[in-house]
């Protein structure tokens, strides 16, 4: 079957339906992923102290607002470790989510829909590919953006704002110097996806992730801030249920409950997230070739 472009509207809620369809593999995909890198986060901020710098922080702020900056460095270095540690299994894993679910969505629109471990056994072998395109990507992004902050640096260190005229035109130039570190990191939003399905390498997979939203940059902007309001209003509604847990026992009782629970369902969110950004690159894909829902588990010839 062919399929066509379709409206904005039209592709956010079959997304939403897809989901209806699909939700066991993205589910069990979500939790066995992303329960045993909560309970690795857990772990991580027990075992650097992380958590005895949130218990001050809470309990007596007034004793760090009176530390000076290097010995609030040196106290807060295990909070540091613990997050940067927190970060990067949870973008493993997120990586790894999204390479599943883009198979498990494309397997059913093209009428032949997959289990969850058959698609996790797909993502993982991709798994090495995905995290060399995220790794380029994130060094070409960082390295634009890096750029363009330090030239903004310069006026504004020299010039500053003494007025609104000025503050204005130092938020316009920090806009303009750091836009193309965003136009790339919208630009590269589809790489995940044409791993998955196209079973590209890292650098094809950035570049045609490139020319499929070329043309289409504003209204994949728009997709994708959606989105990710979407997945904001679920996380508020998880933080209305955690909040009281984090009162429960212990300090450190209650934060590791609260963590546990927002992990879990971050998961549980990420695999959302997912499946609706496989709608929009088929969609771009529709849009630049006549696409068949069959041709999405067959890899396409080298552009």
């Amino acid at each position: 079957m062919q399929i066509a472009p379709r409206p904005f509207g039209q592709i956010l809620g079959e997304a939403i339906n897809r989901l209806g369809r699909t939700w066991k593999p993205l589910a069990s995909t979500a939790l066995l992923v992303f329960i045993p890198v909560g309970i690795l986060t857990l772990l991580a901020f027990q075992m650097t102290g992380a958590i005895d710098f949130l218990e001050l922080v809470f309990n007596d702020p007034g004793a760090l607002n009176n530390l000076p900056p290097d010995v609030f460095f040196e106290v807060a270095q295990p909070f540091i470790k613990a997050v940067v540690i927190a970060v990067v299994l949870q973008m493993i894993a997120t990586l790894f989510v999204y390479l599943t679910v883009h198979h498990i969505v494309a397997s059913d629109i093209s009428g032949e829909p997959v289990s969850g471990p058959v698609a996790r056994r797909h993502a993982l072998r991709l798994m090495g590919v995905g995290l060399v395109a995220g790794l380029v990507g994130l060094i070409v992004i960082g390295v634009i953006m890096g750029i363009g902050l330090a030239i903004w640096l310069v006026p504004f260190a020299l010039v500053g704002t003494p007025n609104a005229t000025s503050s204005l035109v130092a938020v316009l130039l920090f806009l303009a110097f750091v836009g193309p570190g965003i136009w790339l990191l919208i630009s590269f939003s589809m790489a995940s996806s044409v791993i998955a399905i196209e079973r590209s390498g890292p650098i094809r997979a950035l570049s045609r992730s490139l020319s499929l939203v070329k043309g289409r940059w504003w209204p994949t902007l728009g997709f994708l801030l959606m989105v990710g309001l979407l997945g904001s209003v679920a996380i508020q509604l998880i933080q209305l249920v955690a909040i009281p847990l984090s009162v429960v026992g212990d300090f450190g009782t209650g934060i590791s409950l609260v963590s546990a629970l927002g992990i879990g369902a971050q998961g549980l969110i990420v695999a959302g997230i997912g499946a609706m950004y496989t709608s929009w690159y088929i969609d771009l894909r529709a849009r630049q070739e006549e696409l068949l829902s069959e041709d999405l588990l067959q890899v396409p010839p080298e552009s």
